[in-house]
């Protein structure tokens, strides 16, 4: 009787063995396709846009009419006007140009994404002047800077930014590209994706 017990009692110790320690087979990873994955990240729109303020120096000179902003080529005429603008640019990379075509996945694991090119999407300054920060500087008896003016002035500036300001503009882009990569990387990891990034 007891010989029966004890066999009893390791065939249940090996039957329970068993159960707990038998390999159990892991379910097939599920690949989202390429289009799910545009979708997914179509999705962090927001995060792949940021915007910088530039403040320039506009300035009017009477005696050569809407001047340079060089300021080694500021002449000092009968009237000297001095504008300060804050220009606002806007930097995004358009996720809705991202297609199929810019992904292609590379075995099991591993994804290439072609992310379209960082660019200006918005532009703009304050049209409003505030009186206080307008420097003038006059040799004779002149009538104030008309509106008119100021806003030639302003605009001038602004379209300066635009074009001189290459470098600051190329530096934000390739931060903005890398912090978009940073977090793409971070989403497709967590579904067991390695992403490789094609400039």
């Amino acid at each position: 009787m007891k010989r029966k017990y004890w066999i009893i009692l390791a065939v249940s110790i090996l039957a329970l063995l068993l159960v707990v320690y038998w390999p159990t087979p892991k379910p097939d990873r599920i690949i989202p396709s390429t289009s799910e994955i545009v979708g997914m990240l179509q999705a962090q729109s927001q995060v792949a846009s940021t915007e910088v303020t530039i403040r320039k120096m506009g300035i009017y000179d009477s005696e050569t009419q809407l001047t340079t902003l060089n300021p080694t080529r500021w002449k000092l005429g009968n009237r000297l006007c001095v504008i300060p603008v804050d220009v606002t640019i806007r930097y995004g990379i358009d996720l809705d140009e991202l297609t199929e075509k810019d992904l292609r996945l590379i075995g099991e694991d591993s994804i290439e994404i072609r992310l379209p090119k960082a660019k200006v999407i918005d532009k703009s300054f304050i049209p409003y002047t505030n009186q206080d920060e307008i420097v003038t500087i006059s040799t004779g008896l002149r009538g104030k800077v008309g509106e008119t003016t100021i806003q030639q002035i302003k605009t001038m500036a602004f379209e300066e930014v635009l074009k001189q300001d290459k470098a600051i503009q190329q530096q934000l882009s390739d931060e903005l590209t890398h912090n978009t990569e940073m977090v793409f990387t971070s989403m497709l990891t967590a579904i067991g994706l390695h992403p490789v990034f094609i400039h």
